[in-house]
């Protein structure tokens, strides 16, 4: 006998118990057949941050993943967990409050592999709860020896094919976090700031300070006709970067200076003025500042045109010594002390607010800035028609989240800069050569290595025979690890056999789309750049988890929404200790791929209300079906065919075919959404609320009516227990084993088959009649239940009798076929024929009731 009440913690604590017991979800590499690999998102394991969001996007593709485990195929199912780079660094930073670069670089490693390890371990121990179908013996870590390896064999081969330089360009800086970055990890911050108009005394073709120049050219400070330059700018701060100022060839304003020389006001030195068709003459005074450097258009005309360099921010986001009385200062004090000293100085025009868009490092939020240092850039620009040729190879879901890629490719503007100036991350296998410069890379068999603490592969540089070495002090870009899970999970780098053929390509990769410029990206080069093929078949994006509001769930969410006993709904471990993991898995089911869902606790209590409803339904089962092996799953001798089964019977086996079959059609489709929504429809409308009520009485009448029931209610209830068991796993689960594990011998409902609809369901000459009749019988029980209503009558109550007039020959028919199954699922002790006046739903049919 089941218990009174669904406890789903304990239902939950001993599904989990059996899965681990019977390996229920480890990958058979062994095995025969077709293999389902996935490629999962490692999360960063940089803080206690998870939110229901994220358990909304981990459960999605179980959903899929669960699907093809039961149609039969060998899923590898790994998860990682990213786990080395800035997102730990700065993590460990706030946790500890110290910074990276004040402390030994060992002893800050070690702070981020003890607090990585913890983290991850509470991590694992949620998507367990969750009931993720992972394969554990899978698991792997970013900054483990597998993945370090993986890495630097990636590094180590496109060095050797050609696709890596290294290079002293300008790169994208962050100032707080004092590391390089690509251009993948800059966000667009739009923001109030302040236009600047400052005048920059002229100097004529020729002459020095003071001189007369040609075409009426004023005396030094001022432009043609006496007027003098100005020029608009958001950063006054860059001041002493000025190389150039350019205005368009067209512009009459200024056609006749081209070629002169004009002086930065405060700093007292001459830079040119240049023409270039880019420059908008209708932005500010229609001349432009080029520094060194404010932007990228600042770094292409400086490439371009040979410009000189002025290097005047430095690492730290200071003004460095060419700033002169403004060196040390941070960029926005000099920026205020600048405009003070230009306002004093005579030289501001006039300031003005506006609204700007400005490049931010995605993790602290900070403008970004430019530096020139030698970095290890991977070759994508001149790649680019390879890569999106590969992104139309891909098959997407949804759609048109193709595109998204699409646009990004087309809109590189840098090389993949893959190096970073920290701590904790892979290690470039790279050593320098002190006498010439010459890198010397460390040799694939002796991988992975550290060039701080390992001697180089050979004695001497090979260029020059230096034997003085240093190693790369600098660390890879955590997505140079992360791009190459589909290789870590297949052995390319690590397995002495080599690559799995089975998983290289992968099935599926899973991700949401915000990272499609990175991690998909990035894997999508590393896939063409080593082997010229797609990393995966498939790419699944999801969509966010939104607040009751319908904003991303932030971090000032999980802070603000905790109440006095302790409960936050947006944290997981509090929605799954309150209702259950199944509660929230259903929740994340009615949100359709690719989209957002909104998150509110009341579809999490529906959800909790399935689970309920499905433990009571077993109940009912427990009490009226017979002990599993006895008749009610009669040998086939003494099975009652479908043909001779009760119309209703019949009736429930005609729907719920169409349901296997439609569900079926949407996992195929990858739409769980659909499938679920499918599978609900058909639980709560047709088996609960008609079909139940429909058997009830009859499980207690004649024996053959009442075999027929448990006959039809142990197969259906079988089929619905599959179709939901990618969604809900434990508590359906628990239903298998309570009524079918011992009689179909297979230990999990999980390694079972996906429900398919017998034949004879369909097969049966009378099933679209019986369920035409049937329909038609459900549409007079509503009739019946208002007028119950109106009588304030249970459902449960017994009526004296049902009158049923019918007013048409095919009504009357329909009364003949339906009579009996009416009076048992009305409760009603006799159907009589008479006259009765209330409308049944059904054309021809009035009804009428007698308590």
């Amino acid at each position: 006998m089941e218990a009174s009440e669904y406890e789903h913690q304990a239902v939950e604590a001993a599904a989990r118990a059996l899965w681990e017991d019977h390996d229920v979800y480890r990958y058979d590499a062994a095995g025969s057949g077709d293999v389902f690999s996935v490629d999962t998102p490692p999360p960063y394991v940089s803080a206690a941050h998870l939110h229901v969001g994220h358990a909304m996007s981990y459960s999605q593709p179980d959903f899929i993943v669960r699907y093809r485990r039961m149609r039969g195929e060998r899923v590898f199912y790994p998860i990682g967990f990213d786990d080395n780079g800035l997102p730990t660094e700065r993590y460990v930073e706030q946790a500890y409050g110290v910074r990276a670069a004040d402390m030994p670089r060992a002893e800050f490693v070690r702070l981020c592999l003890t607090e990585t390890q913890r983290t991850a371990a509470r991590y694992e121990d949620l998507w367990r709860r969750l009931g993720l179908s992972v394969d554990w013996s899978l698991r792997y870590s970013t900054i483990d020896r597998r993945c370090q390896r993986t890495a630097q064999t990636s590094f180590v081969k496109l060095h050797e094919a050609g696709y890596l330089r290294r290079a002293s360009d300008p790169i994208l800086w962050c100032p707080e976090d004092r590391t390089a970055l690509a251009q993948a990890d800059i966000e667009d911050l739009e923001r109030t700031s302040r236009l600047h108009r400052i005048e920059f005394p002229g100097t004529a073709r020729g002459q020095g300070p003071g001189g007369q120049g040609p075409g009426g050219q004023g005396p030094r400070g001022q432009g043609p006709r006496g007027q003098g330059l100005s020029i608009a700018t958001t950063r006054p701060e860059l001041l002493p970067a000025c190389v150039a100022l350019y205005c368009h060839p067209a512009d009459p304003r200024y056609v006749s200076i081209v070629g002169t020389q004009a002086t930065v006001p405060l700093f007292d030195y001459t830079v040119p003025v240049l023409a270039d068709e880019s420059v908008d003459p209708e932005f500010g005074t229609g001349l432009m500042m080029v520094c060194t450097f404010g932007d990228a258009e600042d770094v292409l005309k400086w490439r371009r045109d040979g410009l000189p360099l002025r290097e005047v921010v430095t690492a730290d986001g200071r003004l460095g010594e060419l700033a002169g009385p403004y060196a040390g200062l941070q960029l926005t004090q000099a920026r205020a002390k600048i405009v003070a000293d230009l306002d004093a100085a005579g030289y501001l025009r006039g300031s003005e607010s506006v609204r700007q868009v400005v490049g931010v490092h995605e993790r602290c939020q900070t403008p970004v800035e430019f530096q020139i240092r030698p970095q290890w850039f991977i070759a994508v620009r001149e790649n680019a028609d390879r890569f999106r040729a590969r992104a139309a190879e891909i098959e997407w879901i949804p759609a048109f989240m193709r595109r998204r890629l699409e646009d990004w490719i087309d809109g590189l503007k840098w090389d993949w800069n893959i190096t970073r100036q920290r701590h904790y991350g892979v290690p470039f296998p790279v050593w320098f050569c002190d006498g010439c410069g010459a890198p010397v890379l460390a040799r694939l068999e002796d991988l992975p290595v550290d060039p701080l603490t390992d001697k180089p592969p050979v004695p001497a540089c090979p260029s020059c025979g230096s034997a003085e070495l240093h190693g790369d002090p600098d660390v890879m870009d955590t997505w140079m690890t992360s791009s190459l899970t589909p290789q870590i999970n297949d052995g390319w780098a690590w397995r002495p056999e080599g690559p799995d053929p089975a998983l290289a390509p992968m099935s599926m990769r899973v991700q949401a789309f915000e990272i499609i410029r990175t991690w998909l990206f990035y894997s999508v080069v590393q896939s063409e750049l080593h082997f010229g093929r797609v990393p995966w078949r498939t790419a699944l994006i999801s969509g966010w988890g939104l607040n009751e509001q319908g904003r991303k769930i932030s971090k000032r969410d999980l802070e603000r929404h905790t109440g006095a006993d302790g409960f936050n709904r947006y944290v997981p471990d509090d929605v799954l200790a309150k209702y259950g993991a199944d509660a929230l898995r259903l929740w994340a089911a009615k949100g359709r791929i690719g989209t957002d869902l909104r998150y509110n606790e009341k579809d999490v209590r529906t959800g909790r209300k399935f689970a309920v409803k499905l433990w009571n339904v077993g109940r009912f089962l427990t009490l009226n079906l017979e002990p599993a092996g006895q008749q009610d799953s009669p040998p086939a001798a003494r099975r009652i065919p479908v043909a001779d089964r009760d119309i209703v019977d019949r009736w429930l086996l005609a729907h719920l075919a169409e349901t296997v079959d439609l569900s079926t059609g949407f996992f195929e489709e990858h739409d769980y959404m659909q499938a679920y929504a499918t599978a609900s429809r058909m639980f709560w409308s047709v088996f609960c609320d008609r079909y139940l009520e429909m058997v009830k009485d009859r499980l207690t009448s004649d024996e053959q009516g009442a075999r027929s029931a448990r006959q039809t209610l142990r197969e259906s209830f079988r089929v619905l227990l599959g179709l939901f068991a990618p969604f809900a796993p434990f508590v359906t689960e628990h239903m298998y084993q309570r009524f079918y594990a011992s009689l179909e011998g297979t230990p999990s409902l999980h390694l079972t088959r996906w429900p398919a609809a017998d034949p004879a369901w369909r097969a049966d000459p009378g099933a679209a009649a019986a369920r035409a009749a049937v329909d038609q019988l459900t549409v007079i029980l509503d009739a019946v239940r208002v007028l119950r209503s109106g009588l304030r009558l249970g459902n449960s109550a017994r009526l004296e009798s049902l009158t049923v007039q019918a007013h048409t020959a095919a009504a009357a028919a329909l009364l003949d076929e339906i009579a009996e199954p009416l009076r048992l699922a009305a409760r009603a002790d006799a159907v009589l024929r008479g006259d009765a006046g209330h409308p049944s739903g059904v054309d021809g049919v009035t009804i009428a009731i007698t308590v």
